[in-house]
């Protein structure tokens, strides 16, 4: 797709067992289970083999759940475990989803989360019982990730994803960095520790919010701007590199934007080969070339893959 071998593969230090977050479908009978590849037909899931041993053992204790939920996702952070619920929203019946959701809030809030091992639990973002925040240590700096916030399924791989992100740009010895698309800050406030400004944009209410509780607990200074990064244009910012790991969407137009003032270097962290491809040929127009391309095995037993590109003028 890029016209181009790549550098180097960072393998997952799992091939299994690896993910930290799963998202299943509750069916009429209050099970949980995944829908068939390409389709709408649920299928019984009483353990995973990718998902991680935490979420496997509550996954063996949970009792039947309220069939009025749509989804539950079981997020963990390596040792503890949350389950985020979301209800089953019923179009054109304001009421009835309405009863649904409060008969699903008194179910779920009269679950024994220490008996199933369980942290905490939410619905539809709000906290029912428990400790809902999940406590992360990615590069030195400690996340404290809400229920609605995303971060990566990977953890052992994000770690060293983090680390060498960390690395190309500290070689820059950049002034300024500005991250797009920032979450968390997952990429970012690593690179703020070390003294570097930084400004980070994203669009989420609760990881922006993620992002300004990590920078009072590590003592960290930057600048977080919520909005859309997507929309951002040449001239709102200076900045000398800039760093973006936009959904699988991509970033359409946003390079063009980038590029226009000129950057040291672009680093683009991609989960979309295609959107990859597609957005970085306005990057080559301008003159900007791949100085450098590594993938990092996010995804075991599938066919997705995470990309790191830095972009550098030729």
């Amino acid at each position: 797709l890029l016209g181009r071998s790549v550098d180097h593969v960072h393998h997952s230090p799992r091939s299994l067992a690896y993910r930290a977050r799963v998202t299943m479908k509750v069916n009429p009978d209050g099970r949980l289970g995944y829908h068939r590849p390409r389709s709408h037909q649920w299928t019984h899931v009483p353990s995973c083999a990718i998902a991680r041993e935490e979420l496997n053992a509550v996954l063996e204790k949970l009792p039947g759940l309220p069939p009025q939920l749509s989804e539950v996702e079981l997020r963990s952070d390596g040792k503890n475990v949350v389950l985020a619920a979301r209800s089953n929203k019923l179009r054109g019946r304001r009421d009835r989803s309405r009863a649904a959701r409060k008969k699903s809030r008194q179910e779920l809030k009269a679950l024994d989360i220490k008996a199933l091992g369980l942290a905490g639990i939410t619905l539809d973002g709000e906290k029912l019982s428990g400790e809902t925040r999940l406590q992360l240590l990615v590069g030195g700096i400690a996340h404290e990730v809400s229920a609605d916030s995303f971060y990566q399924v990977n953890l052992e791989a994000n770690e060293l994803l983090v680390a060498r992100v960390s690395e190309l740009i500290g070689a820059l010895q950049p002034t300024s960095l500005l991250d797009l698309y920032a979450g968390i800050g997952n990429l970012s406030l690593p690179i703020a520790a070390s003294g570097i400004d930084t400004v980070l944009i994203e669009q989420s209410k609760a990881s922006a919010g993620d992002a300004e509780r990590s920078l009072r607990r590590n003592g960290l200074k930057a600048q977080i701007i919520r909005g859309d990064a997507g929309r951002f244009q040449a001239g709102d910012l200076f900045f000398d590199v800039a760093l973006l790991d936009p959904p699988r969407a991509g970033a359409p137009g946003l390079l063009t934007e980038l590029i226009t003032t000129r950057p040291r270097a672009i680093f683009y962290v991609s989960c979309n080969p295609s959107t990859l491809a597609r957005d970085l040929s306005s990057a080559a127009a301008a003159g900007y070339t791949i100085s450098a391309l590594e993938l990092f095995d996010m995804f075991p037993q599938t066919e997705h893959i995470e990309t790191l590109c830095r972009l550098s003028p030729a």
